[in-house]
C-alpha cells in the first residue's frame, strides 16, 4: 500500500527537506515504544511523511497532532490514516507554529508528548524550541542523526561533549532507546539514527541564582575548548572569582554541569 500511494500522489522525497522514509515495521514500532504511550497522551508528532509513524502512534495514544511541512505529503497521509478519527493533520513549518494553541484545542488529556523524526539540519533548534517551550512536554522521543544523540548523552571529559550536552540535560534526562541504520530509510542518508529519549525535569538539573549567566559562561568555556577554563571565560568577558576550588587550568569540557552551576553562582556572587 505505501509503494502504492508514492505513485498515487507522484510523491518523491526530497533530500533537501531532510525527507528519507521509514517503512520497516520493526524500526517504526522501536520509535512508537519509546513514547511509552497510553490513552491519556496527546501527542505531537513532527514530520508525518505519509503516516507510517503516525499510525503506530494513534493506536496507542488518545491523540495525536501531526504536522508536516511538504504539502505533497498530506494526501497520501490522509488516505493512509483515513480509517483513524483520533489525528489532526496540520500543513505547516514547526518552527512557526503556536505550538500552545494547537494543543489547547484538544484539552482533556493528561501528558503531552512529542514524537518526531527530525530532518538533521534542524534538530538543534528543535530540540531547543521543545525545551523551553511553554507547553509541559513531558516526554520528547527523536529520531536524530547517531552523532548529534551522542553528543547529547555524552560526560565530561568525552570530546563530543559541549555546550548543548549541557543544555539539554539542564531540562531533561536523555537516553539512547535504539539504533536505526540508514539503510532502514529510503533514500537511505548518510549516516545512521538513533532514537533519544528525552525525559523532561519537574525543575532544571542543577539550582542557579542566574541562568542567563549560568549558559553565558557555559558558552564561552566551550567557544575556545582548547584553552584553559579562566583563559576561555576571560576571552568571552567573565571575569575569574577569587578563592574557587575549580582549577582555572582544566578545560570546560572537563566540567560536570554541577561544577558550571557552582562556578556561575561564585561569579554571580563575586
Amino acid at each position: 500500500m505505501i509503494r502504492e500511494l508514492l505513485r498515487k500522489y507522484d510523491i518523491r522525497l526530497n533530500r533537501d527537506l531532510g525527507q528519507h522514509f521509514l517503512s520497516d515495521t520493526g524500526q517504526l514500532k522501536k520509535i512508537a515504544d519509546a513514547a511509552t504511550l497510553t490513552k491519556d497522551d496527546i501527542v505531537l508528532e513532527v514530520g508525518t511523511g505519509i503516516g507510517t509513524l503516525t499510525k503506530y502512534l494513534a493506536e496507542k495514544a488518545g491523540f495525536v497532532v501531526s504536522v508536516e511541512l511538504d504539502k505533497k505529503m498530506m494526501p497520501a497521509a490522509k488516505e493512509y490514516l483515513k480509517d483513524l478519527d483520533n489525528i489532526e493533520l496540520i500543513n505547516a513549518d514547526i518552527m512557526k507554529c503556536n505550538i500552545p494553541k494547537i494543543l489547547a484545542d484538544h484539552p482533556g488529556y493528561k501528558h503531552k508528548k512529542v514524537v518526531a523524526n527530525v530532518p538533521y539540519y534542524i534538530t538543534t533548534p528543535l530540540i531547543t524550541m521543545f525545551v523551553e517551550s511553554k507547553v509541559k512536554f513531558e516526554l520528547i522521543v527523536l529520531t536524530i542523526q547517531n552523532e548529534v544523540a551522542e553528543r547529547i548523552v555524552s560526560k565530561p571529559g568525552c570530546k563530543q561533549y559541549g555546550s548543548f550536552t549541557v543544555f539539554v540535560n539542564y531540562y531533561t534526562k536523555p537516553e539512547i532507546k535504539a539504533r536505526i541504520p540508514n539503510t532502514a530509510f529510503t533514500p537511505p542518508p548518510e549516516v545512521g539514527s538513533a532514537v533519544l529519549r528525552l525525559n523532561v525535569l519537574d525543575r532544571p538539573a542543577v539550582k542557579v541564582k542566574d541562568e542567563k549567566l549560568f549558559f553565558r559562561i557555559v558558552r564561552g568555556a566551550f567557544n575556545q575548548r582548547r584553552k584553559m577554563l579562566k583563559n576561555a571565560l576571560e576571552a568571552a568577558r567573565i571575569k575569574w572569582p577569587a578563592g574557587i576550588d575549580i582549577d582555572g587550568k582544566r578545560r570546560g569540557e572537563t566540567l560536570s554541569i554541577g561544577e558550571f552551576a557552582e562556578l556561575a553562582d561564585l561569579i554571580f556572587s563575586s
